[in-house]
């Protein structure tokens, strides 16, 4: 399997940059394969002080692989639902701080791995954040619909960006609250980097009881299959 679609780089100054180059980073197996990857070489960096994901061109991710979706048998969607949903809650407990930066559009299960980051940074200029699923007649699975009821806490937020399914520029994303910051494209990393740097503060984090505060604050309760467990 090629690893040139997912790339991560370790920069000098102690920063993880996790770059999606699949043309509209479309979410499939094979796809969150590569990312889960990438994420275990950013932990096996016992330097790094913070994780950034990224695209290139328009998009950051376009959700998930439709097409390739409707070639499967019901067992691979079974095992790609707790998959994308194993992603979304990877990122959500990440033990570094992890940021988002947002070059292109963000729709559906994009917009989904993108608010599971701890920030989000987004390009003035291009993109939107859609959560479409209204608008295409697909529910939202329990475990998905938990991460977005931990991260997005604006009831006007959740109404155009969920009820509505808007598809919502930079700089009303950020008066709704679904994004931190907003720039232009040359300088989302550095403020991805300067957002890490302020969470740590000047004598940074454990990584350890970062992750225990991220799953106490964000509990997952819901199964893949919609049933219940108890809480770590």
């Amino acid at each position: 399997m090629s690893t040139d679609k997912v790339t991560v780089e370790f920069t000098e100054d102690g920063f993880a940059i996790l770059t999606m180059r699949n043309g509209q980073n479309r979410l499939n197996s094979k796809f969150i394969q590569l990312l889960n990857e990438n994420l275990d070489k950013v932990l096996r960096n016992k330097n790094c002080k913070g994780l950034i994901t990224t695209g290139e061109g328009k998009f950051y991710s376009n959700g998930v692989d439709l097409e390739w979706m409707m070639k499967q048998n019901k067992e691979v969607h079974l095992n790609f639902r707790t998959e994308i949903q194993g992603l979304f809650w990877r990122i959500l407990h990440f033990p570094l701080p992890t940021v988002a930066a947002l070059n292109g559009h963000a729709f559906a299960g994009g917009a989904f791995l993108a608010i599971a980051h701890d920030y989000l940074v987004m390009n003035s200029k291009k993109g939107w954040f859609s959560m479409n699923e209204t608008r295409v007649g697909m529910r939202i699975p329990p475990a998905t619909l938990e991460v977005l009821s931990v991260k997005m806490k604006n009831k006007q937020a959740v109404r155009e960006a969920v009820l509505f399914a808007r598809s919502i520029p930079a700089s009303e994303a950020k008066s709704l609250g679904l994004i931190d910051e907003v720039g232009e494209l040359s300088t989302l990393i550095e403020t991805a980097k300067k957002l890490i740097l302020g969470a740590l503060g000047p004598t940074g984090l454990d990584r350890d009881m970062l992750q225990v505060m991220k799953k106490d604050l964000y509990p997952r309760t819901q199964l893949d299959n919609g049933n219940t467990k108890s809480k770590l």
